[in-house]
Formats: C-alpha cells, structure tokens, sequence
C-alpha cells in the first residue's frame, strides 16, 4: 500500500474551523447514536453499543478518572465527530505492541454523522486535533494512530493530515492495524 503524504500546507492549521469540546454527560446519547450508526460500527467499533455501555465506557472519562481524554469535534457549530488521544505508555499492553513509539501519544477520530464523510473532513479534524490537543497539550514527540488495516478511508485521512505509515501490527483480539506516526517536528514545519 502506498500512502501519499499531503503538502505542508494541507495539513496544517485549522481550515476547517473545527471546534473541539470536552465530552459531557449531555453528549452521551450522541455518542450513543454515532457508535451505532452502520458506518461507524463497520469502520470504528464493530459492535453495537446500548446507553449503558456507552455510559461506563465514557463516564469515567468525562468525570476525568480515565486517562483517555475525549471530545466532540464540531464544524460551524454542529457536532459531526469524536477525537479521543491518551499517552500510549498508560496503556502497557498497547505500548509493548507499538515497541518504539510507547512514549507517544495516540489519537482516535471518527465521524459519527455519516452526511459529512466522504467531504475531506477527516483529514482537517485529525491535523486541527494535533494541532490542537496533542502537541500542545504533551511534551511527546509523536502522535500515532493505527486505524483498522480494512478501514482505507481511515487510512487516506491520517495520510492526508500528515501521517506517515510505519508497519502493520497486530491487536491483541487478532486485528490487523497500521500503525502511522506524525512527528512534532513534522507539525512544526508544516
């Protein structure tokens, strides 16, 4: 698989003018809606989740017990999205999996409103999210993601937001993922 990366200018910035807020107990019936929505449980969760999942799964989050730190991304004032990023050293099994990048810090992104995939948005709101909520906000000289090996839209917007593929890896419940890095470095430049 041969992956493009953007010019500098694409992936940087916030072109987008994505809005990112932490994620509230008011959020969880969206989040409840966006996990079950076919494109997300095709491309993103697998299954399908009931309020109460979604409530001990992201509660712990939202009262900050969880180090997984959580948000509804948001474009023109309607939320379309969800980013999560968590150091990949809090996590021992995940960090032994991804060997030299432990001491990074990971992202996750999905569209939940299945009208605004497809548009280019992924690609803004995972660079606004870098920009935004990992760099700053860490001293890690990383970000990595590893979406599903299957999941080719995914994989095109990490690229296009600046991510450069590094191997495949395998999951500890047997799934094939790629893991793809951005550096600060690579941030900074753009």
């Amino acid at each position: 698989m041969s992956l493009v990366m953007p010019s500098p200018a694409r992936a940087t910035g916030n072109p987008a003018h994505v809005r990112f807020a932490p994620l509230a107990a008011a959020d969880l019936a969206l989040m409840h809606a966006w996990l079950n929505a076919p494109h997300v449980v095709a491309g993103y969760s697998r299954v399908h989740t009931t309020p109460e999942d979604v409530a001990a799964k992201y509660g712990p989050r939202i009262a900050g017990t969880d180090p997984i730190s959580s948000y509804i991304a948001s474009v023109a004032g309607r939320p379309l999205g969800y980013v999560q990023t968590y150091r990949v050293a809090d996590f021992a099994d995940y960090a032994a999996t991804v060997g030299e990048y432990s001491e990074a810090v990971a992202i996750d992104v999905l569209i939940g409103e299945v009208e605004y995939t497809g548009r280019g948005l992924g690609p803004r709101i995972i660079a606004a999210a870098v920009a935004e909520l990992v760099f700053p906000r860490s001293t890690a000289e990383c970000c990595i993601a590893t979406p599903r090996a299957d999941n080719t839209a995914s994989l095109r917007a990490f690229a296009k937001a600046g991510f450069a593929l590094v191997r495949s890896i395998r999951t500890a419940d047997g799934d094939v993922e790629m893991l793809m890095a951005r550096n600060r470095d690579a941030a900074r430049e753009s």
